[in-house]
């Protein structure tokens, strides 16, 4: 494995810091949801002004053309300036790259140029309440009426919804198929009548994410993304996108930051003179350049054309049980401060460790449970037995 950048890599690396530099705003995001959001469409339409949104979409749809290399220069600069997260970045992530894939050419022409822009954001209606990490046996059906789906069920776990003026959705178009045959892909206007979005109040004390019914949603035929009834496979490609190297490699690199936070903290408090805390800070340090080499043996493979396969459940559990670890070292370091969320006058580093410990708690959860991504470890990777 060669872990040197080339000339070309260096160069970009030098204009992206430059550019986050003097772009990034500084100081913490508003407290308030709403405001948090427009905070960070602000920042992506300054990122795209500059032409830095969706820099792996190809140059003829806005994008940049970038190698996997590129990306994950990207995403470890845009951890390592904390730079806020692109609103957009389920439309940048996941429908963007599916619609080049699959989309009609009308398709790509009315949807496309509205997400590097923030100008429309989209959500991903996906999760439901019995039909989560076992996808497949989501139970929202569209029924064919004419030249329209009428779509009915629940989703859950949507980021984004309320914000949202489209989605992407599965929904089952044949149930007399088999479990993972009979899904298709469908575009949703959220502003539809029929649909009901309810926010759901997380630990945090945000609410990024929210239930979403459907009740005879009218869906055009036209709004199919691929072919009907094979919803299942283009969906696959789209959470390879939600899952690939780049995002464990700015989620290493926040951990990274998190980890150095914290340091610096118990520093000063003194707290890092506890053995088992100094022990458990050492531990910590060397899971996250575990992380690093992890990420880093991906990349060579994409580099050589190779596309991860199992190995991506080993990185995202192996990032599961980090982010959680260094929430709760966080807690341990500053004791009763270390509990207290932002607007407390006691509060110690702005809220961020008892927010990052609350949040950290979704992330064996989000992308993939980790009872899931150890069963693919056992089963597929290690060849066990099925208990």
């Amino acid at each position: 494995m060669d872990f040197a950048f080339t000339e070309g890599e260096e160069r970009f690396r030098a204009e992206l810091r430059a550019f986050l530099a003097k772009t990034v705003p500084s100081g913490d995001p508003p407290e308030d949801f709403a405001a948090e959001f427009e905070y960070m469409r602000e920042f992506q339409r300054a990122m795209y002004e500059g032409g830095w949104v969706g820099i792996h979409w190809p140059a003829a749809f806005g994008g940049r053309d970038a190698t996997p290399m590129e990306q994950a220069i990207f995403a470890e600069e845009m951890g390592r300036a904390r730079a806020p997260q692109l609103v957009n970045r389920v439309g940048i992530n996941n429908v963007g790259p599916t619609l080049i894939h699959f989309g009609t050419e009308e398709q790509k022409r009315r949807y496309l140029p509205g997400i590097l822009s923030a100008e429309e954001i989209w959500c991903q209606l996906y999760s439901e309440p019995d039909a989560g990490s076992d996808l497949a046996s989501l139970r929202t059906r569209a029924e064919l009426d004419g030249d329209s789906y009428v779509v009915t069920g629940q989703k859950v776990w949507t980021s984004y919804a309320v914000q949202a003026r489209w989605a992407i959705l599965l929904a089952r178009t044949d149930r007399t198929a088999k479990k993972h045959r009979g899904i298709s892909y469908l575009i949703v206007d959220m502003e539809a009548d029929g649909i009901d979005i309810r926010p759901l109040r997380q630990l945090t004390g945000a609410s990024e994410f929210n239930e979403v019914f459907l009740d005879r949603v009218r869906v055009p035929r036209t709004n199919v993304i691929g072919a009907e009834n094979e919803g299942w496979q283009i969906a696959q490609v789209t959470l390879a996108h939600e899952r690939g190297a780049n995002y464990a490699i700015k989620e290493q690199t926040l951990a990274r930051i998190a980890l150095d936070e914290l340091l610096s903290e118990a520093s000063s408090s003194g707290a890092a003179l506890e053995p088992g805390l100094r022990q458990e800070l050492a531990r910590l340090h060397i899971e996250t350049e575990i992380m690093r080499f992890m990420n880093l043996a991906m990349l060579s493979k994409v580099g050589r054309g190779i596309t991860p396969g199992l190995e991506t459940s080993l990185v995202k559990q192996f990032w599961s049980d980090l982010s959680q670890a260094i929430g709760e070292a966080s807690v341990q370091a500053l004791g009763p401060h270390g509990i207290l969320l932002r607007g407390s006058r006691h509060v110690r580093g702005a809220g961020r460790f008892a927010q990052r410990m609350l949040f950290s708690r979704a992330s064996t959860i989000a992308g993939g449970t980790a009872e899931i991504q150890r069963n693919i470890i056992a089963q597929r990777l290690l060849g066990l037995p099925r208990s």
